[in-house]
């Protein structure tokens, strides 16, 4: 691996609103990267667009009213506009950056699609809808809560909006707004995440106060047709499950992998997950990666359908970003050195020494490769761009 150019961030430590895990977006030539710039004690969150071939800055765009921490920020692309949140919601294009939407946000944007030319996200107690191309808002909902419970997770189920809200899985028109179906299940606090079964049945995530788990869900007879769960302690953070090969999947509490027959619902495997899961699982093929946080965090690749360990890279801190391309993982760490892994057998194809420890998200792109690399008194945070070894 090879470094291609660095481009020092005008950030500040000392600055209380300082964060290094700003979004790495790529589209076409150029490079987004938001962060807080920081100059005579004045801090605003900026973002950059720098040419990607040479890692120089073609234009900045300076964030009006209160902002989120760069890390809480995301950057997505339709057609050729840039859709951008910092705590309001902006649209890049043609060099002009102006307001996708002018309401208040409660607390913030807590999950989102982009669906055909709609944009669909959801704050702590709204459904919001806006057509992109006219950069109108089609429709919002709200949706009180009880228990302080906000609006959950909103995903594309079929030709809906699927989320949790009012202690019930509503399903919403993406075209209306108008909810078309509601799911409620005496003694689930909360459901998520709706997966169709070939019989018409619906996997769904759920939790309540101390279990969580899958249940399956007769939506004809109006009936549970099992229901599997674990106790925990502690916040849930990532409620994603999944489905792969009639073998459901979902992470207890951030600390465990549990792996369950999707007809039955019994537990095919359980796994640690230890420290505590800082990604979101990848499946590729018959393995799953994820990496954990933590002193003694790792890399970690499993076999699907057994739960056997393919191997652990451990990391100095453990591992919050990784990134994959071609047959190769692409990884930093606090050692100040990136890692190039085979997927297959997690050997180090290669590994670069850097002058700094790897603290920033991992981009890939085509085959080479962005991050961020810590500073020092007398070096600045730097984005860099390097090329991955071998890929062509």
């Amino acid at each position: 691996m090879d470094i291609l150019w660095k481009f020092d961030l005008p950030t500040d430590e000392s600055c209380r609103d300082y964060d290094y895990e700003g979004p790495i977006f790529v589209k076409g030539n150029n490079l987004y990267f938001i962060c807080n710039s920081c100059a005579n004690h004045k801090c605003e969150l900026v973002l950059y667009v720098l040419d990607k071939t040479l890692g120089v800055v073609q234009k900045t765009f300076c964030f009006r009213g209160n902002t989120k921490l760069p890390a809480k920020c995301f950057i997505e692309a339709y057609n050729e506009k840039i859709i951008i949140y910092t705590g309001k919601l902006w649209l890049l294009h043609e060099d002009s950056l102006t307001e996708l939407f002018d309401q208040p946000i409660e607390e913030e944007i807590n999950s989102y699609f982009l669906y055909q030319n709609r944009l669909i996200f959801a704050d702590r107690s709204n459904l919001r809808c806006i057509n992109v191309e006219t950069n109108c808002v089609e429709w919002q909902l709200h949706i009180p809560n009880t228990k302080n419970y906000s609006v959950g997770d909103i995903t594309l189920f079929e030709n809906s909006v699927a989320c949790y809200g009012n202690d019930q899985l509503l399903f919403v028109n993406i075209s209306t707004g108008s909810i078309v179906e509601q799911i409620k299940i005496p003694r689930v606090d909360k459901l998520f995440n709706p997966i169709r079964m070939q019989d018409g049945s619906l996997l769904i995530g759920y939790t309540n106060w101390s279990n969580a788990g899958i249940l399956r869900y007769d939506n004809k007879a109006k009936k549970v047709i099992w229901k599997s769960s674990r106790a925990f302690q502690g916040p849930l953070l990532r409620r994603k499950i999944y489905l792969r090969d009639n073998r459901a999947y979902w992470v207890k509490n951030d600390t465990e992998l549990v792996c369950i027959h999707a007809e039955n619902g019994n537990e095919i495997y359980r796994t640690q997950t230890s420290p505590w899961l800082y990604t979101d699982l990848l499946f590729l093929g018959d393995r799953i990666y994820y990496g954990t946080a933590g002193r003694d965090g790792f890399l970690m690749c499993l076999h699907a359908e057994s739960g056997d360990q393919s191997w652990a890279f451990p990391l100095k801190n453990g591992c919050a970003y990784f990134d994959v391309y071609s047959d190769c993982a692409i990884v930093g760490d606090f050692d100040k050195k990136i890692y190039q892994f085979d997927l297959s057998t997690g050997r180090v194809q290669e590994q670069m020494q850097v002058d700094g420890e790897v603290v920033g998200r991992i981009r890939t792109d085509q085959n080479q490769a962005y991050t961020v690399v810590w500073g020092s008194a007398d070096r600045p945070i730097r984005l860099i761009k390097f090329k991955i070894q071998g890929q062509e």
